[in-house]
């Protein structure tokens, strides 16, 4: 009786260990892919790679969807002032 839960046991740890170890893998490589999709990101649009400005680049991409969903429902004055403020918030950030 006592090898039938040795072998239990050695199943499970192995079980676990197999878990820990693929998600150790698919996590480091998920890493790895943000990591080059930021990088070339922001290499591109010629800002640096901190959270502010990652933040910024967010903030002007809402403004401008925003500005062109209001364009969309009939609000043409709440619509361009919404796509004006973002597309000089991004011109600002990117240029």
């Amino acid at each position: 009786m006592e090898d039938f839960f040795n072998w239990i046991g050695t199943q499970l740890g192995a079980a676990i260990r197999f878990i820990v170890e693929g998600l150790g893998g698919f996590f480091a490589n998920f890493d790895d892919a943000l990591s080059g999709f930021f990088n070339g990101l922001t290499g591109e649009l010629g800002l640096s790679t901190s959270l502010f400005s990652l933040l910024g680049l967010i903030l002007g991409l809402y403004l401008l969807f925003k500005g062109i969903t209001s364009l969309l429902r009939g609000s043409i004055i709440g619509g361009l002032l919404m796509t004006f403020i973002g597309l000089t918030f991004l011109g600002w950030m990117i240029a």
